[in-house]
């Protein structure tokens, strides 16, 4: 992982962004205006960006610094998946909003990541309601604090 460079900061460009999010089949909020207000609202981003310069990791998140932080989006390119890298974002959203819980809402295939992370699924399965009225039932993954 010598060759990535992980680093806090919103210096990121819509359509690189785009890019890894259709790199793992991820295509909600596909217009990059869309991207651009995801990247604004959140207070805390991290980006890991290879030797090139090409983003190849993001983890966005927020927290009320008291009680829970949230994880956004923790998205890290195919190619580049099982060196650390997802660790390591999800290590500096740790260190920013330390001794606060961490809950991610985690899709199927990432819920092992979460796992190997120390994380733990909560007991129930959470609805949540969108926009659109039709509830969804997803995994709530939150960290085991202690």
């Amino acid at each position: 992982m010598s060759d990535v460079n992980i680093k806090a900061g919103k210096d990121i460009v819509a359509e690189e962004l785009t890019v890894l999010r259709r790199s793992v089949n991820w295509t909600q909020c596909a217009s990059c205006i869309d991207v651009e207000r995801s990247i604004d609202a959140y207070p805390f981003i991290v980006q890991a960006r290879n030797s090139e310069g090409e983003l190849i990791g993001y983890v966005s998140a927020f927290s009320d610094e008291v009680l829970i932080t949230i994880i956004g989006e923790l998205l890290v390119h195919p190619i580049y998946q099982r060196r650390g890298i997802g660790t390591a974002l999800l290590k500096k959203v740790a260190r920013r909003y330390p001794g606060i819980p961490i809950q991610a809402y985690s899709l199927s295939d990432s819920l092992s990541f979460f796992t190997r992370q120390g994380y733990t699924s909560s007991e129930q399965i959470r609805q949540v309601v969108l926009d659109n009225k039709i509830p969804i039932n997803e995994p709530v993954v939150t960290w085991a604090t202690g």
